[in-house]
């Protein structure tokens, strides 16, 4: 499955400037992604964080990689799901972006069981790791118990 800025927004209810992907590939049998961020140098960041020495901020990073799960996570789902939260984020990052002109963001659903979603995200530069992360997502609208639920 293949989606489009357009759609990625829609799907996310994200706009500019904090659409940080592209593109998405969608694989649901295997439970991955692939995204695209296509950066240039007049990105709204560079010009406003670390002047001297602009490189694109972590938590604009951060950004990608969960937008990346989070698209995963809501297909995988069929889009059941009108919130998610993250309850866990362990991040790593290896490299300064700035003259990448592209961020492919790897990411696999590792847990998926009963509202809570575990994933992780590689952040690449051609074969560069430049970043990293571990996120654990909860979603209450797939957290009722059966059982227990007066939905019954």
């Amino acid at each position: 499955m293949f989606l489009e800025r357009s759609e990625i927004s829609r799907q996310l209810d994200i706009t500019d400037p904090f659409l940080m992907i592209d593109d998405i590939n969608i694989d649901l049998k295997a439970k991955k992604a692939i995204s695209s961020k296509f950066l240039n140098k007049s990105e709204w960041f560079y010009a406003s964080h670390l002047t001297k020495s602009p490189v694109m901020p972590a938590t604009l990073q951060i950004e990608g990689m969960l937008q990346t799960l989070v698209l995963l996570i809501y297909n995988i789902s069929k889009n059941q799901i009108t919130k998610s939260y993250i309850v866990d984020a362990k991040t790593k990052f290896h490299k300064k972006v700035f003259n990448q002109p592209l961020i492919n963001y790897h990411a696999e659903l590792l847990l998926n069981r009963r509202g809570i979603f575990k994933g992780v995200v590689i952040g690449m530069y051609a074969s560069e790791k430049i970043c990293e992360g571990e996120f654990i997502y909860g979603s209450p609208d797939l957290m009722i118990n059966p059982k227990t639920s007066k939905l019954n």
